[in-house]
């Protein structure tokens, strides 16, 4: 069992210094009025450094696709898009090629997947790679339903009638929808207008 010293180092560093140096004056010492003899060079103690440990491999799956970053509020369109990158590359990877249905006329065709099963498990898989929701919208982050609400009320200041707080995505982030059972089309298109504002509102300038 390893058991971790409290003892200053320097400490003993030094104790084992003085054992050292007490031992060689006791093995080299002369009468008096005599040339010490050399000691040969195999017994001159001597402190050796122990080599620094390795550190754990890199996963060779983050230096292939990234490592994932943290969205932020202020983020632009760009830097938002190169988040994403590191999950997109390995559902590239990943994903089970899709088959193209129709189109022979209008050139246009519709997307299949053969194996929803292994779509499922390449989703799954490279979620590891997703950017981390913004802080003030993660629904680990304790302050992030309190921030949402403050949201909400700007939105309802605005003029938005119905909009509610959803849970999680499947990111872990906390979102808006607008226009409640109703469907009201005045609140999905003023509360989609405004989200951004208000969301920039509440954090103090972001975005």
């Amino acid at each position: 069992m390893f058991r971790h010293s409290t003892r200053p180092l320097g400490a003993l560093v030094g104790i084992a210094l003085t054992v050292l140096f007490a031992t060689g004056c006791a093995a080299g010492a002369a009468p008096q009025g005599q040339d010490a003899a050399p000691v040969p060079d195999d017994q001159i103690a001597s402190l050796e450094t122990a080599a620094p440990e390795k550190t754990a491999t890199e996963d060779p799956l983050i230096a292939e696709y990234g490592e994932p970053v943290r969205l932020r509020l202020d983020m632009t369109d760009e830097e938002s898009e190169a988040a994403w990158q590191p999950r997109e590359r390995c559902l590239a990877d990943r994903m089970p090629k899709a088959t193209i249905t129709g189109g022979q006329d209008s050139g246009v065709g519709v997307a299949t997947n053969d194996d929803p099963v292994a779509a499922a498990e390449a989703e799954a898989f490279c979620m590891k790679f997703a950017p981390l929701p913004p802080h003030e919208l993660d629904a680990q982050n304790p302050d992030a339903l309190r921030f949402a609400q403050k949201v909400v009320d700007c939105l309802h200041a605005a003029g938005v009638r119905y909009v509610e707080i959803t849970p999680a995505d499947e990111f872990g982030q906390i979102t808006f929808a607008f226009g409640g059972e109703q469907n009201d089309s005045t609140s999905i298109s003023l509360g989609m207008a405004k989200v951004d504002g208000c969301v920039a509102d509440v954090s103090g300038g972001a975005r």
